[in-house]
């Protein structure tokens, strides 16, 4: 080290830059797995334990794609009649 530039010089080689190289693939490789298998736990429906529970779980999916379509339909009307409403006058 010399007294103007504060940081050590490293000397690179070809094998260490495919040594490195590897490490960062593995490290992005393990990353995306646990990134999948979160996602996974997240986002997966829960395994139901009997047939009531399947059941009521099929039921709750139902209902909220209804809930989830109805509240888009009025959502449409609204922006719709916001519209229709500008050009009559």
């Amino acid at each position: 080290m010399d007294s103007q530039n504060p940081t050590p010089t490293s000397i690179y080689t070809m094998e260490s830059i495919a040594r490195l190289r590897e490490e960062k693939k593995a490290e992005v490789r393990n990353s995306r797995e646990r990134i999948q298998e979160l996602a996974e736990d997240l986002f997966a429906p829960k395994q139901s334990k009997n047939k009531m529970d399947n059941l009521l779980q099929h039921v709750n999916a139902g209902i909220a794609a209804y809930d989830g379509i109805r509240t888009g339909m009025m959502v449409l009307q609204r922006i719709r009649s916001f519209f229709r409403k500008r050009k009559k006058r």
